[in-house]
């Protein structure tokens, strides 16, 4: 296994340890709990905070194999990993000072604890699941995201759909109202073609009368005194 991929699994089995320790601070205060409960809960944190301190001896020793250029946030990273174990500690040591002042939490003789191959495949199998978990939510995450924009993508479709029935519904309507008003306009025009019509018939009968009233005064005048 290359160097950096022992890094980063010491950094995952760390991160499952503190999350341990994390937990513990949450419990109630074992001040008050009987010698059996008391001595059980001093012996898991004492545990604990060996592999802690463990892992971050052994991330020091591969800062120590890996290229120059990225030791300074790989000391970076244990620094803050230190931080984070000697607050936790410090909040345990405030929850059961007595009990906890005889513990050393991994620091002096504890520190050389080294877990045994069982509890390696046991955490290696819980980092697995976690991380399978972890994948699982945010495939979740991910399919979540996925149909909130086909949602809104569906709804902005069916908007421009809603839209575009009312602009038919207006256009139709308008085409309606045009189809009277040409309607309408066949009539009057239709109408002022019969007017036009029976105008020409009156304005012909007219002249064909004043024709023969011509020709009645022009027989009479000229041809009957004859």
């Amino acid at each position: 296994m290359a160097s950096s991929e022992i890094y980063e699994e010491l950094k995952d089995r760390l991160r499952y340890v503190l999350d341990e320790l994390k937990l513990l601070t949450k419990q109630p205060d074992y001040r008050n709990a009987n010698g059996e409960t008391l001595q059980e809960h001093d012996k898991s944190t004492q545990r604990l905070c060996s592999q802690a301190h463990a892992l971050i001896k052994d991330l020091e020793n591969e800062v120590y194999q890996a290229p120059m250029s990225f030791r300074a946030g790989m000391n970076r990273e244990i620094k803050r990993f230190k931080y984070d174990l000697d607050s936790i500690e410090r909040n345990l040591e405030q929850r059961n000072p007595i009990h906890m002042r005889q513990a050393t939490f991994g620091r002096g003789s504890s520190s050389s604890y080294s877990a045994s191959p069982q509890e390696v495949s046991e955490q290696s199998t819980v980092l697995l699941g976690h991380k399978s978990l972890k994948r699982a939510t945010d495939s979740i995450a991910r399919s979540q995201m996925v149909s909130s924009e086909n949602e809104a993508i569906g709804n902005n479709i069916l908007n421009d759909l809603d839209t575009q029935r009312e602009q038919l519904h207006r256009t139709r309507d308008r085409l309606e109202d045009t189809n009277v008003e040409l309607t309408r306009s066949q009539k009057l025009l239709r109408s002022i073609n019969r007017n036009v019509i029976t105008n020409r018939i009156v304005l012909i009968g007219i002249i064909f009368l004043e024709l023969v009233i011509l020709g009645c005064v022009v027989y009479l005048r000229f041809f009957r005194n004859k």
